[in-house]
């Protein structure tokens, strides 16, 4: 089925960014989220409104994961904090829907997962080649897309396409702009948009929850 596919990733409860990354994406026929609705930012609820407005097809992250189930053994204590915090300001309801989110989505060829296929927290990162395409071989994928990392890549793995949107709500790859991608499967053409927006009034937000100020610094930086 031909189909153009927006694939976002990494929110982080940043819904400034979000509502840009919306307004931009344009002409796709569903969105995939590879997880991390939650975390670091100050808009839990908000952020998971407004993916359930838009019908978002999520998986769960890591902080999704913590959030839900108290376990952040392989957190550092500063977001530690901020997993803490999202917990008492999250909504019954929207950690419901945090509860239900599928670890993978299989939809039209694409697998989307949020960290590895075997485990959410596992970072993959492009320049090691040989790993990078070791932890997908196991599996009978055509296109593959994951998160985590926060830096958008394509790369190709023998007959395995592997995709990641990089992070909407706290890029890591030097570049402040939101960013998310496109997948056309007719044309099998990977695009990644970047998107300007506000970040000085998430980190005024930030600021007033109380939250680390390394979270609202580094979102000027993209680091």
């Amino acid at each position: 089925m031909e189909m153009k596919i927006g694939l976002i990733s990494d929110i982080h409860a940043n819904v400034v960014a979000l509502q840009a990354v919306l307004d931009d994406m344009k002409d796709v026929d569903v969105i995939l989220c590879a997880g991390d609705i939650v975390g670091y930012n100050p808009y839990p609820n908000e952020t998971v409104e407004l993916l359930k407005k838009y019908r978002v097809k999520c998986v769960k992250g890591n902080y999704d994961n913590a959030v839900v189930t108290g376990d952040t053994q392989w957190f550092n204590p500063v977001a530690i904090q901020t997993v803490r915090w999202t917990t008492e300001n999250i909504t019954r309801d929207n950690l419901r829907f945090l509860e239900t989110l599928p670890d993978h989505i299989d939809l039209n060829g694409i697998t989307i997962y949020h960290g590895s296929p075997s485990r959410l927290e596992e970072f993959i990162f492009e320049n090691d080649h040989e790993r990078f395409c070791q932890v997908f071989d196991p599996y009978d994928v055509q296109v593959v897309v994951f998160g985590h990392t926060h830096v958008p890549l394509k790369k190709v793995c023998g007959s395995k396409i592997i995709l990641n949107p990089g992070s909407v709500g706290q890029p890591r790859d030097g570049d402040p702009r939101a960013s998310y991608g496109i997948w056309d499967t007719e044309k099998q053409e990977f695009t990644v948009r970047r998107v300007s927006y506000d970040y000085t009034k998430v980190q005024e937000k930030i600021k007033e929850a109380g939250l680390p100020q390394m979270m609202a610094d580094r979102l000027k930086y993209g680091k």
